[in-house]
């Protein structure tokens, strides 16, 4: 058996559309134009970016997710438009029916993550739900898969996320890894865009 560790956004839940609107009401607020969705997401998902200069033209900000100190404008959207990914269930399902120890490992703030689970009926399949808080580095560091491995059940363990700061972190940590592009041309021999592929790959990590 082996430990499996799902990133949150963009490889569980579809929040794509809930952190541009986010970001685009906050920049409304601060009397910015709107930015384009592509740009958002491809700005999230590189490391070493300075987020609140980018997004919000804030010279200092302390903290490493361009969440933090702007919750109630990411919970509004999430409450409003966030989704599963088709599948995501049947993979879940079947890491428990395979007895795997789960978690989340996200750069989304840790006093978010449980609402954000139980209203997508998901919550009660972890083991462990890590986020970035004080103290917890955010991804690509590898603090984070390292602190749920010191505590889960197996000495095997397997990262699945979407981005790449989430291969850099399963890098970092010396962790395989599964890169998830939904609905995207398979690129890569890591990758998996479905859930059929996705089970498969998680499989062949069981038997192994």
């Amino acid at each position: 058996m082996i430990n499996v560790i799902f990133d949150m956004d963009g490889t569980l839940i579809d929040s794509a559309n809930a952190i541009v609107c986010a970001v685009n009401e906050i920049r409304a607020d601060l009397n910015l134009t709107p930015l384009k969705r592509e740009f958002i997401l491809d700005t999230i998902n590189t490391p070493g970016q300075n987020y609140a200069k980018i997004f919000y033209g804030v010279d200092t900000y302390s903290h490493t997710s361009f969440k933090e100190g702007y919750e109630k404008y990411f919970i509004k959207h999430y409450n409003q438009s966030v989704v599963l990914f088709d599948g995501v269930l049947d993979v879940l399902e079947f890491c428990k029916k395979n007895e795997c120890y789960l978690a989340i490992a996200t750069n989304a703030p840790q006093e978010s993550l449980v609402p954000i689970l139980k209203k997508q009926n998901i919550h009660s399949y972890f083991d462990k739900i890590l986020g970035v808080s004080y103290g917890i580095e955010a991804k690509p560091d590898p603090m984070m898969l390292r602190l749920i491995t010191d505590e889960a059940k197996y000495e095997k363990s397997l990262f699945i996320g979407d981005s790449l700061k989430d291969r850099l972190c399963a890098k970092n940590a010396k962790m395989d890894y599964i890169h998830v592009s939904w609905h995207k041309e398979i690129k890569d021999l890591d990758e998996a865009n479905d859930k059929t592929t996705l089970i498969e790959k998680i499989q062949t990590y069981i038997k192994g």
